[in-house]
């Protein structure tokens, strides 16, 4: 690509950390590195790294969560460290206390997951950088596959010479190029947050990105630029089997009426209405694929 993308990053987050802009602006091998070389892989990782820090605003994970957040994120039934209400309002506001609880030795299953194995370490290695790394264990790993030291020394995540290095290397560790070349924001997002937290955001940053990085010869929707899925053709024929209407264009694309048939699905389904094929939604039409496929015999 022909551009400077700090010139890209400043027009949109005027408010951007010094940290960020200048890791951004000693990028360049890095990313060259990493084959970030097209516009869609480099505005793919740039909508995950703006959502992530909050518009490169976000150096380390916040923990002064209020009682009503505490439950909302990491209460009974959505996180494994089920905080009760009465808890909450007993932790509330005390930010080491609540890293500690919640991904240090107050909740042991999430600190083996994390390799948090001393007091304070849910603290100490809370969510760092452009990415969030969480946890003791990812800092070691990402340290060693840097050459950093980030497990002794986790403030060098943030640092602008490193900044750009885990996050970089969980993007390739993950195959994300790959991804992105099929604008496939729904595998990004997956791989990265373990889930479809912030997606509409993480969409947002990235109509914000594309514009601005796209060559003059491609089209402004950026799923048109994008390699053909086999999956998305599974999904497609399988929409269309389901009674698509209007049928779909079996092309890989995941454009806006494969988009729209997905919700149409998820309304008659009962579930989730998001128009992001998921795991619920795939078992979904599974399930009714089969129902199908056992009445024709």
């Amino acid at each position: 690509m022909n551009i400077h993308i700090i010139d890209i990053i400043r027009p949109i987050v005027p408010n951007a950390h010094i940290n960020y802009l200048e890791a951004v602006r000693q990028g360049g091998p890095l990313f060259e590195q990493h084959a970030i070389s097209t516009p869609l892989r480099m505005a793919h990782f740039l909508a995950q790294a703006l959502h992530e820090t909050g518009g490169f605003r976000i150096l380390r994970e916040n923990m002064n969560f209020s009682a009503q957040r505490l439950v909302e994120i990491f209460g009974v039934h959505r996180h494994s460290a089920a905080v009760t209400v009465a808890e909450a309002e007993q932790i509330a506001r005390k930010p080491e206390v609540i890293a500690e609880r919640v991904y240090g030795l107050g909740n042991p299953h999430k600190a083996r997951e994390l390799g948090n194995i001393q007091p304070g370490d849910g603290f100490r290695y809370r969510g760092n950088g452009i990415l969030q790394t969480t946890g003791r264990s990812n800092h070691r790993r990402m340290g060693l596959a840097c050459g950093v030291d980030f497990e002794s020394n986790p403030e060098l995540v943030t640092a602008p010479e490193h900044a750009l290095k885990p996050a970089l290397q969980h993007w390739t560790d993950h195959n994300l190029n790959v991804s992105a070349d099929k604008n496939d924001i729904r595998t990004i997002t997956r791989r990265i947050n373990g889930g479809f937290i912030g997606i509409s955001d993480r969409e947002k940053w990235f109509e914000k990105t594309w514009p601005l990085l796209k060559d003059k010869n491609q089209p402004d929707e950026s799923w048109k630029s994008g390699d053909e899925d086999d999956y998305v053709k599974w999904l497609q024929e399988a929409l269309n089997d389901l009674g698509a209407d209007p049928k779909l264009n079996v092309d890989g694309r995941y454009g806006p009426k494969t988009r729209q048939a997905v919700k149409n699905f998820q309304t008659a389904a009962g579930i989730l209405i998001d128009g992001i094929a998921g795991p619920v939604t795939e078992a979904a039409i599974k399930l009714r694929l089969d129902i199908i496929r056992g009445h024709t015999g």
